[in-house]
């Protein structure tokens, strides 16, 4: 884990994935100072929530796709051949900071945006922003793993985050069209975490209720496990470059 922190440390793209996350909270934060939350009053979930979970998809793909790019991943794996404890290694590491990043970054909001909300006589209650604040973790660890898991299965950075937006943005949206079976799809079982916790259809209104929190948690363990199972195979069982 030393080494991959090291890693993080180390190298400029992190960085640039939490400047972009810290400069669009302060584009929204002078839009709110400007003209207000919005009639929803969220416009936290679109300046936070939403370049947020993009930030720990890109980030998940880094994770492995930094080493495929730069053809490191034979160096990596020469010091240590335990491709699994590799993985894991990452992974956790991967959850830890996005989990961090994600609880910095609403901390340091919290008081910007309830100050631009003050000046409009709106106002932010603490178990709203809360509650976005926890949807917002569970979006993001769970991008994470997915961003992680397509560049393993790409064995490519380009190709692990345009699998991994478009099965995100994308494939959600086209099952949609076949109700039988988008109850069992990734982006659904995330919406009925959403409503579960925040008790509406919050966010950017496209949360609906198709499972019960229980069955939800259950199909979106087995979209990021199967997924992520995946990626194992194509490591463990391929050659590296």
């Amino acid at each position: 884990m030393r080494a991959e922190l090291l890693k993080v440390r180390s190298l400029p793209a992190p960085r640039w994935y939490l400047a972009a996350v810290f400069a669009f909270m302060l584009i929204g934060f002078a839009a709110t100072w400007q003209w207000g939350l919005g009639p929803d009053r969220d416009a936290f979930d679109f300046a936070i929530g939403f370049p947020l979970p993009i930030a720990s998809t890109v980030f998940g793909v880094w994770l492995f796709g930094v080493e495929y790019g730069q053809n490191t991943m034979r160096r990596t794996l020469s010091a240590d051949p335990r491709r699994t404890r590799l993985l894991l290694n990452k992974v956790v590491i991967g959850i830890l900071l996005v989990a961090l990043a994600t609880v910095l970054v609403y901390l340091i909001a919290f008081p910007l945006y309830s100050l631009a909300a003050d000046q409009h006589g709106q106002s932010i209650t603490l178990t709203d922003y809360l509650d976005a604040a926890i949807v917002t973790l569970i979006t993001n660890v769970s991008y994470l793993m997915v961003g992680t898991a397509f560049a393993l299965i790409t064995a490519s950075m380009a190709g692990g985050v345009t699998f991994a937006l478009v099965f995100i943005f994308i494939f959600g949206g086209l099952a949609a069209a076949v109700p039988e079976i988008y109850p069992y799809i990734f982006d659904a079982a995330l919406g009925d975490i959403d409503f579960a916790i925040r008790g509406s259809a919050g966010g950017f209104g496209l949360v609906t209720q198709e499972n019960s929190t229980a069955v939800a948690i259950v199909i979106a363990a087995a979209w990021l496990l199967g997924l992520l199972g995946l990626g194992w195979l194509r490591l463990t069982r391929s050659d590296v470059k």
